[in-house]
This record gives structure tokens, sequence and C-alpha cells, in this order.
């Protein structure tokens, strides 16, 4: 079973994962995602910290969202994904696909614009 908390944080679609992301709890999350990027939205940010399992169903609904997302000038960045979960995205070649963060907080900064060089002052 998936338990999907999902909220929006100004541009950005958060999504808190908890339990199981397999064929079942792929259905309720494309729902969720899908949406998002019916109403306009291109930025999510999916956090994994309680994900405990992954599977192909799983990952293939994480990289059509993606695709969408990029294809839409938005980004996507996977937070706190751990051991086995993330050993799922590197066996499998899709780790390359994706961008990571260690924690919530750091996934959030991803979303930031680069800062703008600062001018030197003219005297």
């Amino acid at each position: 079973m998936l338990d999907i908390k999902h909220a929006t944080l100004g541009d950005i679609l958060t999504v808190n994962l908890t339990g199981q992301l397999n064929m079942q709890g792929c259905t309720d999350l494309g729902k969720v995602l899908d949406e998002w990027l019916a109403t306009g939205g291109s930025n999510t940010l999916i956090d994994f910290a309680s994900v405990t399992y992954i599977n192909s169903a799983g990952l293939k609904l994480l990289w059509r969202h993606s695709s969408l997302a990029n294809a839409k000038a938005g980004r996507v960045v996977l937070a706190s994904v751990h051991g086995n979960v993330f050993q799922v995205f590197d066996i499998s070649g899709l780790a390359r696909l994706f961008l990571f963060a260690n924690s919530f907080e750091d996934a959030l900064i991803l979303f930031r614009p680069p800062s703008e060089p600062v001018a030197p002052k003219s005297e």
C-alpha cells in the first residue's frame, strides 16, 4: 500500500510517499502527477524518505512524469532515495536520468534559480 500526501509550494508540487510504489500505488500516484501537469504545473518534488519498495511500474511512471515535465521546462527532483530503493534506480540504469537530493530541504534548493552575479560597484 502507498500513502500519498501532496501539496503545492509556490510552483512546486510536493509529494510525500509512504509504503510501496508498486502497480497499485502507481495508479494513485499517476492520477496526482497527471492532474498536476494538466493544470499547468511542471515542477515536482517527490520525497521517498518512507518508501520501502519500488518496482518497474514505479520506475516507468516516474520516468514518464519526468519526461513530460521536462518537455514543459519543468524539473522533477527525487528526495531521500536511499538503500534498496536507490539500488533499483541504479541497477536499472535510470539513476542517471533523475535528479536526486539527500533530503526534502536539499531538493527545494534545486528549484531555486541560480543567483545572478553581483555587478561591481562603480565609484
